[in-house]
């Protein structure tokens, strides 16, 4: 094969992958829908999955579905692909790593919509960004409520997976932060 042909074939290679990225892209996922993250450090039963889809689902009533994306082993290159690719609306993930996700600001402060007296576990310094004068966004350290611990949400207890180390949060690229909090607030119930 030529030089110049190789090339073609190769411009074409690149150009089939652009497609495909942009078209798996175009779907999208439905407005109504919550993707739900979830990486334990001992990964997660069989099944847990979907029974905590059924019984968030049928106490969301027809507003909004459910969609949880389990990790079955933790990995923490996953988890930062993840957080990453800013498809999640809740991520579900051990302590330590909330809180180094969430000095970087990857976390969105949650006491604006729940009491953070009542999750005390969940409250720490993380980044929260602010707009200085120039316009230019930098990352400050404030204390706030990111995390709910998964051990003290009724939906997890029904469920009988209520592991001490895994909390619910919010990753600041989610669509939806009220939607997200929906959902948070259906796991308390």
């Amino acid at each position: 094969m030529s030089g110049g042909r190789k090339m073609r074939g190769y411009a074409v290679l690149a150009v089939l992958i652009v497609v495909v990225a942009l078209l798996a892209g175009c779907g999208g996922k439905d407005a109504n829908t919550v993707t739900v993250f979830l990486m334990g450090q001992n990964g997660t039963p069989d099944g847990t999955a979907d029974k905590l889809k059924d019984k968030l689902e049928a106490s969301l009533g027809q507003d909004l579905k459910v969609e949880f994306n389990v990790s079955p082993i933790y990995n923490s290159q996953k988890l930062l692909l993840e957080y990453a690719g800013a498809t999640n609306d809740l991520i579900i993930l051990p302590k330590q790593e909330m809180l180094d996700y969430g000095k970087q600001g990857s976390n969105v402060p949650l006491d604006a919509h729940i009491n953070k007296e009542d999750f005390p576990e969940g409250v720490f310094e993380g980044g929260v960004e602010s707009k200085s004068g120039d316009k230019q966004i930098e990352l400050k350290q404030e204390t706030h409520l990111y995390g709910i611990p998964v051990s003290k949400l009724k939906l997890f207890k029904d469920a009988g997976y209520t592991p001490e180390d895994l909390f619910v949060t919010i990753p600041a690229s989610a669509g939806n932060v009220e939607r997200s909090v929906q959902v948070i607030n259906a796991m308390m119930k």
